[in-house]
This record gives C-alpha cells, structure tokens and sequence, in this order.
C-alpha cells in the first residue's frame, strides 16, 4: 500500500516514538559492533566531520563520535534524539550536535562533511535515491558515504514476499532494495563504490516485533507472523525463518521463529 510523503513521516514518528526506549536499548547495545565495521569501511579519523543521518537512538553517532572530530546526528523523531542526547551525556560525549531534520532534506552546506553515513534508514525513505544524493552532497570531494541496510535476496518474488513482511511489521517501511537497486542509488549520486560487506544477522522473531513494539495477540504481530510462517518451506523472502522447541514452560504456546536479518554494509567515496 503507498503512502504519501506526509503520511510516511508521520508513520515514522509514530513508531520510533512508541518504541523510543525499546528499540534504543536494542540498537545501542547490539548494533555497536555494526557502528565499529563501518568507521573503518570509511577510514574515520580524528581530523574529521561526519554526520549519521537517521541516528534513532545515536546508533553511529555515539560511536563514530570515538574516531572522528565531530559528528550531527540527525533524526525526525524528537523522542529519538532526546535519548540519543542523554546517552551521549550519560558517555561525557562532547564532539555529538543532535538536529531535527528530514534526511531527503538537510539543512547542511553543500561540501562541509568529510563522513556521512547512515543505518537501518533507506527503507523507511519514500524517496531513497533522494537520500543517498544528499549524502553525496554534504560530502566534500573525496568524502566517504556509508550506508547499512537491510538486503533483499536477488531472486523472483523475494522483494515483494520480503517487503510484506516489513511492511506488516512496521507501516513506516517503504522498500528494502537489492544489492542492484543499491549500486544504482550509489552510481546515480556521483559516488564509487570502494568496499562492501555482507551478514546473516541471526535474531528471534518475537525479539524483532518487539523491539518494533508488538507482541504476541497485536494484529500486526499476527500478520507478521502469518506471513513469514507462510515461507517456511520456500524461504522465499530470504529470512532464513524456522520453528524453534516450544517453552518447556509453556509446551502449549506457539513456538518462537528463529530468522535472519540480511545486512549490507556499503562503503562510497563522492567523486
């Protein structure tokens, strides 16, 4: 179903306001070693000025603000960066500026940066081609562009099956993209790919609706759950999912999924 550009941020707000402490528990302790693999994929050093777009909770931000000069975390959501700026607090983090904006659109000089990098946020963008060029943008020449984000497997039906599931999961997801669509978006925004790498990030079903702040008996846990049950057998939308043992607590209780999150991480270079 599409939405317009409106009902896309207000979706967006939405979410990451009512999961503002849970999913920020979540990412920033478990995306950490993600934050680190990507500083080095773009090279960040103390000499310079980087910006994580779509921060969340300060998901690169906090750890960027370790290898770099200085570092904006940008995000829509007021609750987002309201905890990103108590974490940094929390750390004596001095060098991290926190600013409301709209990652299609920034409110950055053209050329300033020397890192701009983001996680987790192109399938949640309605224009994602828009996005990336903006990254390109604030990149001064020779500037590095890192991206994190979900991967679709190439493979007939695999977008569509994959991006339902999503979609049930979060009604803020716009599209997740194939490794194509993603070398597109670089190539088209005046960026050289200098380096990629893939994870299977392995996760528990009921953890990934709950960090998205729905449990067991919500409807969009039920659709969710319908849907990647339904590709148990085909693996069509590249989830990896399969039944766990039953809570020997609970022997009655429908059993858990254990699934995979495909990740790639994207380093660019503005040339």
């Amino acid at each position: 179903m599409s939405t317009t550009p409106k009902q896309n941020r207000e979706a967006i707000e939405d979410r990451f306001t009512a999961t503002a402490k849970v999913f920020g528990d979540y990412a920033i302790v478990e995306r950490q070693r993600l934050a680190e693999t990507l500083a080095k994929m773009v090279g960040a050093e103390k000499t310079q000025k980087a910006a994580d777009l779509a921060t969340g909770p300060g998901t690169l931000a906090l750890r960027f603000a370790h290898h770099v000069k200085s570092v904006v975390a940008v995000d829509l959501t007021l609750a987002m960066l309201v905890r990103a700026r108590d974490t940094a607090k929390s750390e004596s983090l001095t060098n991290v500026e926190f600013l409301r904006a709209d990652a299609q659109q920034l409110p950055i000089a053209d050329g300033v940066l020397d890192l701009c990098v983001t996680s987790y946020s192109l399938h949640h963008v309605p224009d994602q081609a828009r996005m990336v060029r903006e990254m390109a943008r604030v990149v001064k020449r020779g500037g590095r562009v890192g991206i994190i984000d979900i991967l679709v497997p190439d493979t007939p039906g695999a977008s569509e099956a994959a991006n339902a599931i999503e979609v049930a999961r979060d009604r803020s997801h716009t599209k997740s993209l194939m490794r194509r669509e993603f070398v597109s978006l670089i190539d088209q925004a005046g960026l050289k790919v200098l380096d990629t790498k893939f994870e299977e990030l392995s996760r528990s079903f009921d953890h990934w609706l709950h960090v998205a702040g729905w449990h067991r008996g919500d409807a969009s846990y039920e659709e969710a759950r319908r849907l990647i049950e339904a590709t148990l057998e085909s693996d069509l939308a590249g989830f990896h999912p399969r039944l766990v043992a039953p809570d020997p607590a609970n022997p009655a209780a429908k059993p858990d999924i254990q699934m995979c999150n495909n990740a790639l991480f994207i380093a660019a270079e503005k040339i």
